[in-house]
């Protein structure tokens, strides 16, 4: 079935041949797979090629309840994982900003969290992946391999992703202890998570675009013991996501500078200084509680910016060059992050920011001059997030390219996997 994909940012957009993973090795074309889309721009589809989808593999296979460690098929989602394992304890031991990620989805960007200073990425706490190759072979992967870390991170270009033995975290509690910290100024700000971090599990800090000086709101967790929770909590409770939905894309994107400016105070004053008692939900997912909220950016969709550069200097470097961006974001996250495994590994040490902003050519224009920035600090451009990226930035960022085409040729000698994002930056043909 042909249809028009894109990821979650809704751009860029292509014609693909959307077939269902029972179809991968009845096709010899290039192609790639997909899980949730939950990629913000072009790397789980291929135009006028293949895009197999991969959520049919649904099943929890075995559970280790002395271990934590839990074997799935990869189209099972974070979501899917919660709803049934918080109930009893467990909970993933790193999660991203929404839960509606698949786990191929996951190790193949090996997506990181609130908690990457101390506890790494996704793909720290794998114990194996299963990966279908090009021509057939079904291998088993471990973290003492190569392979395994071309895998994890590898945006899907090494095989299909058809298992993994993930290990989950015993939790004491649903709700996290935050302190939240209100300070003036982005530079304040990373001063607070600069000395106090480590602290704490989860750190992360939301920072005002719309605002001349940066006022940021720092974000300290930890999980709330039994003790802390008041007598009438439920000590573990799930919570069911989405329940409000932006119905139809409107004709004309509704975050605009008048509601960025709005959200953002609306944000200031309902996170108010002190420690707080948070259920898990709305602390590590506050937008998966809004079906298809992006399409509130209206039908061209929205650009995810994110890099990390070794130095805070750097850091506040790029941040005012973004205050000068054609447009404004209600969503700018920052956080420190650790080292990272793998050729195209998104690493520390360093300080990431995350940032959504309108898709005009305006802005396209203005991110591009960016990346250059980005480059010329040693920093790096999160594949998972991007839309922009071309191939002389992305090898100047990535050395260790080279090192990942070796190894993919090795498994897929005839370059089947491959995706739009791949051939953008010229990875693959």
């Amino acid at each position: 079935m042909k249809i028009t994909l894109s990821g979650w940012g809704r751009f860029p957009c292509g014609e693909t041949e959307l077939l269902p993973v029972e179809y991968v090795l009845r096709h010899t074309g290039q192609g790639i797979p997909r899980g949730a889309g939950r990629s913000y721009g072009d790397a789980s589809f291929r135009s006028k090629g293949y895009t197999f989808f991969t959520q049919n593999l649904r099943h929890f296979l075995h559970f280790n309840p002395e271990t934590g460690v839990l074997v799935v098929e990869s189209g099972v989602t974070l979501y899917e994982i919660i709803q049934t394992f918080l109930p009893r304890g467990w909970f993933p031991a790193v999660v991203p900003g929404t839960q509606f990620v698949t786990i191929g989805g996951a190790i193949a960007s090996n997506i990181h969290g609130k908690n990457h200073h101390v506890e790494g990425a996704f793909c720290d706490h794998v114990e194996w992946v299963e990966l279908l190759l090009s021509r057939g072979e079904v291998r088993r992967l471990v973290p003492s391999e190569a392979l395994f870390w071309a895998t994890a991170g590898g945006m899907g270009l090494t095989g299909m992703i058809l298992k993994a033995a993930i290990r989950l975290q015993r939790i004491p509690s649903s709700f996290v202890w935050n302190t939240t910290y209100k300070t003036a100024t982005l530079e304040k700000a990373l001063e607070i998570l600069l000395s106090e971090d480590e602290k704490y599990p989860f750190a992360v800090a939301w920072v005002d675009h719309a605002h001349a000086r940066g006022r940021s709101v720092v974000h300290l967790g930890r999980w709330a013991e039994t003790i802390e929770l008041p007598p009438t909590a439920k000590r573990y409770q799930s919570y069911p996501a989405e329940r409000l939905s932006v119905p139809f894309t409107p004709p004309l994107r509704l975050i605009n500078r008048l509601s960025v400016e709005t959200i953002a105070t609306f944000y200031w004053l309902t996170n108010p200084a002190g420690a707080h008692l948070v259920p898990y939900n709305k602390y590590f997912f506050p937008l998966d509680g809004i079906r298809h909220w992006n399409r509130a950016w209206g039908p061209n969709g929205f650009i995810q910016f994110q890099f990390v550069v070794p130095c805070i200097e750097d850091l506040l470097d790029l941040w005012w060059r973004l205050r000068k961006a054609p447009g404004r974001s209600f969503l700018t996250v920052v956080k420190r992050m650790g080292a990272q495994r793998g050729p195209l590994a998104f690493t520390g040490p360093g300080w990431t920011l995350a940032i959504d902003l309108p898709n005009t050519e305006a802005m396209r224009r203005f991110l591009l001059r960016l990346y250059d920035h980005v480059a010329e600090k040693n920093g790096l451009i999160y594949l998972t997030k991007d839309s922009l990226l071309v191939p002389e930035t992305f090898q100047a960022m990535y050395p260790s390219w080279k090192d990942f085409l070796q190894q993919k040729a090795a498994v897929d000698p005839d370059g089947r996997w491959a995706s739009d994002l791949s051939r953008r930056i010229g990875l693959t043909d």
